[in-house]
């Protein structure tokens, strides 16, 4: 369980005029985890960094810190050993860094005219004739 979610820092560029960018702009997400320590028996801090590049035009960085409940021994001890965290608790602290930032990153998106880092909801098209299934536009 997460107990405490917290932004350090916040580092957001636009490389290019928003005229010059290109109409396909490929959006990448990355969630890295710098480092694991106990904090209490039952606690780990964890401090990670997560960065949003925008293909060539345009990247936002956050730094940060969480609390993690739970599987402390075992967090901790694998991060020391292999620098890896068990599967379920790496997916919990991924979720939680990726659903904070990528809110904060909406916003800030905005304000240097990039688009914003989420993909469109898929849109189901009307059924074609004869009964056929529809197709699908946009991303899942």
């Amino acid at each position: 369980m997460i107990s405490m979610f917290r932004i350090d820092g916040i580092e957001a560029k636009r490389f290019i005029e928003p005229e010059n960018a290109p109409h396909e702009i490929r959006i990448d997400n990355n969630s890295s985890i710098i480092s694991i320590n106990q904090v209490d028996v039952d606690k780990a801090k964890v401090e990670f960094k997560f960065t949003i590049t925008y293909s060539g035009i345009g990247v936002i960085i956050f730094d940060g810190a969480l609390i993690y409940e739970g599987k402390v021994k075992e967090l901790v001890g694998e991060w020391r050993k292999n620098h890896r965290m068990p599967d379920d608790v790496a997916q919990e602290i991924h979720g939680t860094i990726i659903n904070n930032c990528v809110i904060e990153a909406v916003l800030i998106a905005k304000e240097l005219r990039l688009p914003p880092p989420i993909p469109p909801p898929a849109q189901a098209m009307a059924p074609k004739k004869g009964g056929k299934k529809a197709d699908v536009v946009g991303y899942a």
